[in-house]
């Protein structure tokens, strides 16, 4: 790619050779088409890394990364560092975008003048898995939030420690920090569960865990910057 593309997509993959290629795919076919993906193979067993390497060869908006296993928020982080579009937005590679997605997020972020544009997903089951018990079948996706890249490094990216919730924490630091969130009711996402998903067994008493504890540590970061003034 001779000049830096306008959007980075990230992807995080572990152990999803299965359906990596629908992912990566859904995000080469929108209809904006200044974008580059990066894949992060956060250390698969399976041929996830092989078959991301095979499809960048096809298409150079894709660039793959590999790392040894150390969670979703590190291999977001990894995409981050090697992010060169000047916004950036996030797929997990068991999910599909919609084909305007990337499209009208940015005529959003212009609509609204607002920092950043979040969408809403529409839930299925696949492969003979149910839906979770804990999960709406449409509703507000933070994961889909589409905001300048320096935004999101200034914030300090992901929480590395968090095994769920880090994109709800990810939304309480980001607002913390002034960053003002368009939540638009069109759908952005399309959410596949296979029965395998990372979140796939959470309880909704542990979802609601995940929303309070990310509000009780951006209470704890204000505390800190207050008293350190």
């Amino acid at each position: 790619m001779s000049s830096s593309p306008l959007v980075t997509v990230i992807i995080p993959v572990y152990d999803r050779g299965y359906c990596l290629i629908e992912a990566v795919n859904s995000v080469l076919e929108q209809t904006h088409r200044n974008l580059e993906c990066i894949v992060v193979d956060d250390g698969s067993r399976d041929n996830s890394y092989e078959l991301a390497v095979a499809a960048a060869a096809a298409d150079p908006r894709l660039r793959v990364f590999t790392q040894d296993n150390a969670g979703v928020s590190a291999a977001r982080n990894h995409g981050l560092r090697e992010a060169r579009g000047e916004y950036v937005t996030f797929l997990d590679s068991d999910d599909l975008m919609t084909p305007f997605r990337v499209r009208r997020q940015l005529e959003l972020l212009a609509e609204t003048g607002c920092d950043a544009v979040v969408g809403e997903c529409e839930i299925f089951a696949v492969g003979g898995a149910a839906l979770p018990t804990w999960q709406d079948q449409k509703g507000t996706y933070t994961t889909s939030i589409l905001l300048r890249t320096s935004d999101v490094r200034a914030v300090g990216g992901y929480d590395e420690s968090l095994r769920y919730g880090e994109d709800v924490d990810l939304i309480v630091k980001l607002q913390g920090a002034g960053c003002a969130i368009h939540a638009s009711e069109e759908t952005f996402v399309v959410r596949r569960y296979h029965g395998d998903n990372l979140t796939y067994d959470l309880s909704l008493v542990q979802v609601e865990r995940a929303m309070l504890s990310a509000a009780r540590r951006h209470l704890a970061r204000r505390r800190a910057a207050d008293s350190g003034a």
